[in-house]
């Protein structure tokens, strides 16, 4: 596997006015090569999960939270790799009090995508985790933390996780979460449950959507989970 991720051709080719790619390079040329690491998994993970990228007109990237520490430890990821900063503000499409992380810049948008971060409404789009990360169990491991505390549940009896796809993805759904739990499987010998799905709520547009998780149950297990995938103690051994 290559370690780099985004060079200067792949960068300027995803422009559709080359011009338009080179200025871009030339202006941010000290962020190439762009090469796999925990932080960038993790920020793939964030995007997954609780963010958003709009990938076309305008180039903006939002991450979501209702604590605004969560924020701030989100803009110090992108700022340590990018040496870009974005504005919090206050979320006004949702009901749930939360606060937006925004950054407007179209190269790092471009760059985020290549590196496997979905655009536009995840729910409505089929991807699956970019080989870098699924393939090396250290990146991984950052990528499923990450997606976790974005997606899943950790409790005292059992940890899950779920994503929702519109009905006519759930295929493209459960192969994303196979690969998941296939993964925790093969690097850290979990034992988690089968796939299921269950009928979720049906959007604004009348696409109905539908929750795809899998859990981890067995007791001996919930500590496992906590210690060597969240980096900590469990406070239910």
């Amino acid at each position: 596997m290559s370690n780099i991720l985004v060079n200067k051709t792949n960068f300027v080719n995803s422009y559709e006015i080359k011009e338009c790619g080179f200025k871009a390079y030339e202006k941010y040329r000290c962020w190439f090569p762009v090469k796999p690491s925990e932080r960038l998994a993790g920020i793939i993970a964030d995007l997954m999960g609780d963010g958003h990228i709009q990938g076309n007109g305008p180039w903006r990237l939002d991450f979501t939270s209702k604590y605004k520490k969560e924020l701030l430890r989100f803009e110090n990821e992108i700022y340590s790799l990018f040496k870009v900063k974005g504005k919090i503000r206050p979320c006004t499409t949702n009901k749930y009090s939360t606060y937006n992380y925004g950054v407007n810049c179209k190269p790092l948008i471009k760059i985020l995508e290549i590196c496997g971060a979905p655009s536009g409404a995840k729910v409505l789009k089929s991807f699956k985790i970019s080989d870098w990360i699924i393939n090396n169990k250290k990146y991984y491991k950052s990528f499923i933390k990450r997606l976790f505390l974005c997606e899943g549940h950790l409790g005292k009896n059992e940890i899950k996780i779920e994503m929702a796809k519109a009905e006519y993805l759930i295929k493209d759904g459960i192969n994303f979460m196979e690969s998941i739990r296939e993964k925790l499987k093969e690097f850290y010998g979990f034992n988690p449950t089968n796939i299921f799905i269950r009928k979720y709520k049906i959007r604004k547009d009348k696409i109905q959507t539908y929750g795809i998780q899998f859990k981890i149950k067995r007791k001996e297990e919930i500590p496992k989970f906590y210690n060597l995938i969240m980096d900590q103690p469990s406070k239910h051994l």
